[in-house]
């Protein structure tokens, strides 16, 4: 019998879609606390505020247990993070994100974009997903509901399904490993998900993924360990960096997939 483990532990996006509408503004729907919109010209900082434009390439940039939602013209909901610093490129569906974290929500069939974090760029496709930029200069994607793909630049790509993980790292021309997260307590303890005055349009979808992974859980399918990915991704050669999680935005992320000992069978190596 085979178990999936989950370890305690964690989208950006090029045009994949033709016709995607360029993702170059938005307006902010709900501020919270400290949210500040910084002028690239002038590097002056304004206090962000609900119905304000944000333009490419001025950064948005909140506090300590701040956050910002930002909807485009084509509903593409951005939501951001404490200690975030995070800005649309000029042209396309291009992000970047300097440091902490954001949720993209897009309508299915209007999703996908390039993110860019330090020394690490891929391009993603899925309809809701969370992306934390590491100390390292990569980030990590979450995908919540569905299913999503992450490409890196050379063309390499990863499909991920509800509740995975992947480290995209910085200079490297891999991925680093793909987790699968305990998306219950993600999910609960999540400020992108829960900590604005409106739900997600695709909450009823995330909630759905959850009850599934849950049921794999009570049937023993699925085994939560409660280890820290830490103890995994920070392996030599390590420096996947989950340590940079906001603990503002998180309470747990979550756990690889790997075969259960048997009686009289060596133990598997985590990937």
């Amino acid at each position: 019998m085979k178990t999936m483990i989950l370890v305690v532990g964690a989208l950006s996006t090029t045009a994949l879609l033709l016709g995607a509408a360029p993702l170059t503004q938005s307006t902010f729907t709900e501020v919270i606390k400290d949210v500040n919109v910084v002028a690239s010209a002038t590097k002056a900082a304004t206090p962000a505020k609900v119905q304000g434009l944000v333009k490419a390439p001025d950064l948005v940039r909140t506090g300590p247990e701040s956050r910002a939602e930002l909807t485009a013209p084509d509903q593409t909901i951005t939501r951001i993070g404490a200690n975030t610093v995070f800005s649309f490129e000029p042209a396309g569906r291009n992000v970047t994100l300097e440091r902490g974290s954001v949720l993209f929500h897009s309508p299915r069939g209007k999703g996908g974009g390039t993110i860019k974090s330090g020394g690490a760029a891929a391009a993603v496709l899925g309809t809701t997903i969370i992306v934390v930029a590491t100390a390292n200069g990569g980030f990590k994607v979450i995908i919540l509901e569905g299913k999503g793909r992450v490409t890196l630049p050379k063309g390499k790509s990863r499909v991920l399904k509800a509740g995975q993980l992947v480290f995209v790292l910085p200079g490297q021309s891999d991925f680093g490993p793909v987790l699968d997260i305990n998306l219950s307590r993600l999910v609960q303890g999540s400020q992108l998900i829960n900590g604005f005055g409106q739900p997600l349009p695709s909450l009823g979808l995330i909630q759905a993924a959850v009850k599934k992974q849950n049921k794999q859980l009570a049937s023993g399918a699925a085994e939560d360990t409660g280890l820290s990915a830490d103890s995994i991704a920070l392996r030599p050669p390590g420096g996947n960096g989950l340590d940079a999680l906001d603990n503002n935005t998180y309470s747990t992320l979550t756990l690889q997939a790997r075969e259960v000992a048997q009686p009289n069978k060596p133990p598997c190596d985590a990937p």
